[in-house]
Order: C-alpha cells, then structure tokens, then sequence
C-alpha cells in the first residue's frame, strides 16, 4: 500500500509539470524521434529538455516529458504539448523479432482535437515554415526493426502527419517527392534509423524523417535510459537565406520506476558460453541462437571470448554451431540472479578424407609402440598428406622422427666400435639395419666398402715357387677346389651376422655352417657359431 502511495505521488508531481510547461514530448520506444518496433511492457515516465542554437525567433528552451504504459505488446501515451494540448498516442506490436524475421509495430500519434501539433507551441520552428505544412494530428506509421548481429540495430518505417515535411531535402523522403502536386493532408513518407550498441551499455543513434534529422549518444540500463542529442543537424548544412538555423541540443530520460515488463538486472540470470574444437581443445568462433517460445534471437561468438548473455527465468533452447562442425543443441534452466558458465566442445564434420587420416594415425600409433618406426612414418605422412589440420598425426610423426634419429644414431655409433675391434662382418650386419631405416647413397656405400674389405681378408695367400727343390718323379695331386667363392663365402657370412643379431640363432648357425663348411680356416664364422650354439 505505501508502494503505491509512493508512486501515485511521482506520478502526481509529473503530471503537474507536464501541464504547466511547454517541451519536446519523448517516447520510450523512440530512438530520439523516430519510432521503432519495439513496444516495452511496463510503465514509463519520460522527461526531456532542449535548447536552440541558432535562429533568433526560435524559442530558446524546451523542456518536459510523457507518461507511457505498455502490457502485452500494446502501449498508450499521454503528451503535454502545451498547456492547450493534450495528445494520446497508441502503439502495438504487430510481430515480435525473431532470428529469421525483423519486429514489426503499427501506432497512432497525436490522436487530439487540434489539427497542428506544434511541439514549443510556436509557428518558428523551421520544419513548420516549409510549405505546405502536412496536419501533425493522427500521425498513423508503421515501423520494422531487425537486430544485425550484437551491436547493429536498424529501424526503417512508413508514417503521415509528423513525419512528412517539405523541407529543401526531407521533401525527397515523401511518396510525392518528384510529382508537381503536394498532398500534405494524406501524403506518407519514409523515415528509418540506425543504433550502434557497445558491451557497455552506450549507444550511438542516427536518424532521418521528413522533418528533420537527429544524431545521439545513450546510455541504458534495464530501468531506465538517457540520450544526449542533436537534433535537426540538417540546420548544420547551408539552407535558404531565408530560412531559421535553429539546430537544438536534446536530454532525454526514459524511466521505469516499477520495474514491470523491464527486465531489471536483479530479477534476470546470465549465461556466459564459449565454443571449443573438441578434438584439439582450442577455442573457436561461431554463432549462438537462442529460443524462447515464438522468440528466437542469434548471437555471434567472437574466437577466444564468451559470449554474456542476460536472460529473464525460463527454460532456453539453445543452438550453438560453426562452420564445419556437428551443432549442438539443449535446453538450459535459467534462474534469476544465477550464472552458468559452458564452454561448449564441437565435433568437426568427418569427410572420408579425414576419417582416413584418423585411421592412419591409429595405426602408426600401433606400429611405434611395437617398434615399427618406418611403418609409422610412412602411415603417419600419408595422414598429413590427407588432412593437413591433424595434430595429432603431426605430433606423432615429430615422436616418430626422433626415435628414428636416435635409434640411427645409435645403430651407427654401435657398428664403428665393431669395425674398430676387427668384427667387419658384425659392423656390416649393423650398417644394414642403418640402412633399413636410412635408405642414403653414403650408408650403401659404406656398407659396400667393408664387404670387399671383409673378402680381402678371406682371400688365401699366393703359393710360393720352388727353387731349389726338384720335382720328384711322382705328380703331387691336383688342389682341390673350394666350393664357393669367396664373395659368396662373405655374403653368408653377413647373413649369418644379421640373424644373430636379430635373435634368429638357428638360422644363423645354419650360415656359419655353411661358411665353415667352403673355408674350415674362417675364424670369426667359428666364433659366432659357437656364440649362436650358445642360445
């Protein structure tokens, strides 16, 4: 009860200065002068002043305000032009703005029973000088608004009365612009606006009609808002000589003091989302678009930031997706004076090309747990070569490289203390396996170099000549012939050298066997056979 008291006094005192003072009449719906679609629920008081820079006929000081009152999607508003002018203005919301359609409103300005409205209650105002003068009672617009992405907001719209003026360039807004008759009792003209929002709050606003054009700064909050504008800046461009400059400097504020149909920061919850690559853990852009009921508004989410939402309590449908991946969507319980906070992980879209690349690098992942080092590499190269976006596979193949490199390194290091110690044969088994890893000219090179080294050891010594001896009367007989030759002699011997080293016992005894059994004399293919006889 004392609440309403409290209120019904406000409202009493503002009524009274309404009465008793002339002014610019601001709506809670407008941008500064032009209409948009959006029809606030709640009670508003709005109040205004302005001044006059320029014109000495011009009065000076404006100042005063409206009462508005809007419930499901229809508002009315009483305007003191005067203290001889009362004027009742209607709006309602048509259709509400949704993801795929702009909101649409219709309205009825200055419904009273004078045919010219004048808002200082003067004839000096210059858009009035213009002839004719189009009757400001019953101005009747409609008016579109869309939402262009966060921070763009257009409104454009079609209105009579207020809105038409024949000024040296408003006249070309009107619908008889290039006809040589002027209608200005039924005539319509366009107007429309742009505001630019920021995160913090502050607006900027252009518009245009057929009287005049107007430039502002806001600032607004869920109760209440403040404009700081100049209005008529088309006074700021030469105009006739006859004509008054009289642009004006305009403060507005828009108040809800009960808090009804706002939503005021106490009674809302905030959700706060950021998209991830769920693959690689990296923060991604896209978009955001979130349903209520028949309302459905979309949001773009910067790389690397979180999108902060405020919304009313209720149960939100919402969507999130980017470009290339699987979207997602639920539906998130909002609670007043709650945060939820989401980073949201997508799924990329899988071509074949990159399920192949993921299969390829499971492989490898296979083949580098057990060894198979050149067969990871192979796979994991191939993966790149599929998709060049795999990180996985790059780092693998970066894992796979130094293993190589160090297996190598140590493979090379291992064969020089054999050739150091006089094993040729274990140094080429180790080269070898170098090579299976380093397919290089120099390792094959090398590798060729021991091998003639090796069957220069193997090579018998030249029978000396006799001298002195004399042949005796019986023929020595003939020197029987090995049965292989000596390059043949060396290769089973390497190959009897590679599978000892590779743990193949049986098969390299089988070589030594051999070796031993073309040259009895072979020291080193005795010694790895009795080391390989040993396992």
């Amino acid at each position: 009860m004392k609440k309403i008291i409290k209120y019904s006094g406000v409202i009493i005192i503002v009524f009274s200065f309404l009465v008793v003072t002339d002014f610019y009449a601001q709506s809670c719906r407008n941008y500064i002068d032009v209409p948009t679609a959006d029809v606030s629920n709640g009670f508003f008081i709005n109040l205004s002043g302005s001044y006059a820079v320029g014109g000495q006929t011009v009065e000076k000081f404006g100042g005063g305000g409206s009462i508005e009152y809007g419930v499901a999607g229809f508002l009315a508003g009483l305007k003191v032009y005067s203290t001889k002018t009362f004027c009742l203005d209607l709006a309602y919301t048509v259709l509400e703005e949704s993801a795929s359609f702009p909101g649409l409103s219709i309205g009825l300005e200055n419904i009273t029973n004078n045919k010219y409205v004048a808002p200082l209650d003067t004839v000096d105002v210059v858009d009035f000088l213009y002839a004719p003068r189009p009757p400001e009672i019953a101005s009747l617009y409609m008016a579109v608004t869309k939402e262009l992405g966060d921070y763009v907001e257009m409104t454009a719209g079609l209105g009579r009365g207020r809105f038409v003026g024949y000024g040296p360039r408003s006249q070309y807004l009107n619908f008889d612009a290039f006809s040589d008759e002027k209608h200005p009792d039924f005539m319509f003209g366009m107007f429309g606006g742009v505001k630019f929002n920021t995160p913090i709050g502050v607006s900027f606003i252009f518009e245009t009609d057929g009287r005049d054009a107007n430039a502002g700064l806001r600032y607004e909050t869920s109760r209440w808002k403040g404009t700081l504008s100049v209005d008529k800046i088309e006074h700021l461009i030469a105009q006739p000589e006859d004509m008054i400059q009289s642009p004006r400097f305009n403060l507005s504020l828009s108040v809800n003091p009960l808090g009804r149909g706002a939503a005021p920061e106490t009674n809302v919850g905030t959700l706060k989302i950021a998209i991830m690559d769920k693959s690689s853990g990296n923060p991604i852009q896209g978009k955001i678009i979130v349903s209520h009921g028949n309302i459905e508004r979309s949001y773009d989410v910067p790389i690397a930031k979180k999108k902060v939402l405020m919304l009313r309590p209720g149960v939100y449908k919402i969507t999130v997706f980017s470009a290339g991946y699987k979207m997602k969507t639920a539906n998130v319980p909002v609670k007043a004076g709650k945060d939820l906070e989401f980073e949201v992980s997508l799924d990329k879209v899988i071509s074949p090309a990159i399920k192949q690349s993921m299969d390829l690098t499971k492989a490898a992942a296979t083949d580098y747990k057990n060894g198979r080092l050149k067969e990871a590499k192979v796979k994991l190269e191939e993966a790149i070569a599929l998709y060049p976006n795999n990180n996985k596979a790059k780092q693998g193949l970066q894992m796979v490289n130094k293993a190589l490199t160090d297996n190598i390194s140590s493979l090379k290091n291992q064969a020089r203390s054999r050739e150091a110690a006089g094993d040729i044969g274990g140094a080429i088994a180790l080269w070898e396996q170098v090579l299976a890893l380093e397919n290089t000219t120099a390792t094959r090179t090398y590798i060729q170099n021991l091998r003639d080294k090796l069957a220069a050891r193997s090579r018998p010594a030249p029978a000396r000549t006799a001298t002195t001896t004399r042949p005796t009367t019986t023929a020595p007989a003939p020197a029987k012939k090995p049965s292989l030759t000596k390059q043949q002699i060396a290769d089973l011997y390497t190959k009897g050298l590679s599978a000892y080293f590779d743990g193949n016992y049986k098969e390299a005894i089988r070589y030594f066997e051999q070796v031993l059994k073309a040259d009895p004399s072979h020291a080193q293919a005795k010694r790895y056979l009795g080391e390989a006889k040993k396992h």
